[in-house]
């Protein structure tokens, strides 16, 4: 097959994913499974942040190794996302989803009942790499099994989930940090996946059908590496670096990255141009597409700025004013709530006014963090609190009216035989800018904090955060005729 029939073959609109036959009827059944594993995964991201001091309490854990047992889950995501989704075009997004998602709940099982720092190290490190089998999958079969009139509604509900995944970990993690059920303390964190796991398989393979490309992909093992090591390279001094006082290996793991990136796009050009194109990890036709390869840029600038405001809001609410991680999870509720109901309403708005109501959402979002930052320093802790819920509401609605037209931006006239490795890409880029997001807006309100003023800095901080969100708007601006074409 060549590359310019391949390129042809989009992802089917409606009723066309298999030769014409009429639409998957268990299609909602599958997309709750395929939700309800996207919420574990999410979940899993913010509970443990949660319950670190817990964990270094009971193991006896240095603090760097902590930074492990959150850094490992990470790392190994990241860097296994893409290579998770080209696995799930190969042998089937069905197959792999659901061995991504028992992997997952065994080794959650297995990080609860760890006797030790090193072992829950391990066991994080492997549930990474389930986590990267699994949640590729889940965008790559929405975008197959869906019709076209149907598949914004669908984006939308994966949007809501993400968005309360991230507020309920924080949560859900100090609730039962606080209640310590059984007296399994911090164990119960990851004891929570197991029966979400059991439910989500069951009910995934009762109702998930089989999806895959028009052609086997292969797997090309040498781009696996190169792009392992790329990643790795990039993420584990974005992750470490300032904890460890940017040392200068990190600088030569930056400059690493670059490298190997390099040497993976000549790879892939080369594999394109001389063998099947099918055989490629991140096939370069995906770059032909505009909404993939300008949809990825905007994706880096929008995901670290949602990044960087979750870490310094954490660290403002505990450490400045001192809540605890359960009241400071509540305060997030708002921001949690109005981003799941502007993914689910915002596909009308965008089907009526188009790629307008996406800047203005970007506006949206800049004008909620001014309004964060008016109340600080005013009043109680308490006082503080309570007065930033009118801005993080607008936060939450311009993040939820982005995000899912976003993906179905980057994703929407990708072929069907890469969509996984579309997904993949997508989700890596994600993963980058929460990196970014943690180690520049972090490490720029670390500076501004030096002098104890957690206030001041975090007015401060706020400021880039909405430069972001206003180049975010500009970005989505750029892709205006690529998102008018998807949302007609």
């Amino acid at each position: 097959m060549s590359t310019t029939d391949s390129t042809q073959r989009s992802v089917p609109a409606a009723g066309e994913s298999g030769g014409g036959q009429l639409p998957d009827p268990k299609r909602w059944l599958a997309l709750g499974m395929l939700l309800l594993a996207t919420f574990m995964g999410m979940l899993d991201v913010f509970i443990v942040n949660v319950a670190a001091p817990s964990i270094q309490s009971s193991l006896g854990a240095s603090f760097s190794q902590i930074q492990f047992v959150v850094a490992g889950y990470v790392l190994a995501y990241a860097v296994g996302l893409v290579t998770g989704g080209r696995i799930g075009d190969a042998l089937g997004r069905r197959r792999v989803f659901l061995i991504g998602l028992i992997a997952f709940g065994a080794t959650s099982l297995l990080c609860a009942v760890a006797p030790s720092a090193a072992a829950l190290i391990a066991f994080r490190v492997v549930q990474g790499l389930a986590a990267a089998l699994m949640l590729p999958q889940v965008l790559a079969i929405l975008q197959v099994v869906f019709p076209a009139e149907e598949r914004a509604k669908a984006l939308g509900l994966y949007g809501a989930t993400i968005g309360l995944g991230s507020i309920a970990g924080q949560i859900v993690g100090g609730a039962l940090i606080k209640l310590d059920l059984a007296g399994w303390d911090w164990r119960s964190v990851f004891l929570v996946n197991v029966p979400v796991t059991v439910i989500a398989a069951l009910g995934a393979a009762a109702s998930v059908r089989e999806v895959r490309g028009s052609s086997r992909a292969r797997i090309d093992y040498l781009g696996v590496l190169l792009l392992a090591a790329a990643l790795l390279l990039l993420l584990w001094p974005l992750v470490v670096g300032a904890d460890n006082g940017w040392p200068a290996w990190g600088w030569g793991a930056l400059a690493g990255a670059v490298v190997c990136f390099a040497l993976f796009m000549l790879w892939e050009r080369r594999i394109a141009r001389v063998s099947d194109a099918g055989h490629a990890l991140l096939p370069p036709r995906l770059f032909g597409h505009p909404g993939f390869a300008k949809g990825l840029p905007t994706a880096l600038v929008f995901y670290s700025g949602n990044a960087g405001l979750f870490l310094i809001l954490s660290y403002f609410l505990q450490d400045g004013l001192k809540l605890s991680p359960l009241a400071s999870g509540v305060v997030f509720l708002p921001l949690g709530a109005a981003f799941a109901l502007a993914s689910l309403q915002g596909k009308k708005l965008v089907a009526r006014w188009g790629s307008a109501v996406l800047v203005l959402a970007a506006v949206v979002m800049a004008a909620g963090l001014v309004l964060v930052r008016l109340p600080v320093g005013s009043g109680s802790a308490a006082h503080q609190a309570a007065l930033v819920t009118p801005g993080l509401l607008l936060c939450g609605l311009g993040q939820g009216l982005i995000a899912p037209s976003l993906i179905g931006l980057v994703l929407g006239g990708v072929a069907q035989e890469d969509a996984g490795a579309a997904s993949g890409g997508l989700l890596t880029a994600t993963q980058i800018a929460n990196a970014l997001g943690y180690t520049v807006v972090g490490g720029i309100f670390n500076a501004l904090r030096s002098d104890g003023t957690y206030g001041s800095a975090f007015q401060d901080t706020l400021w880039l955060l909405c430069a972001l969100a206003l180049v975010s708007g500009a970005l989505l601006w750029w892709l205006r005729p690529r998102q008018q074409a998807a949302a007609n």
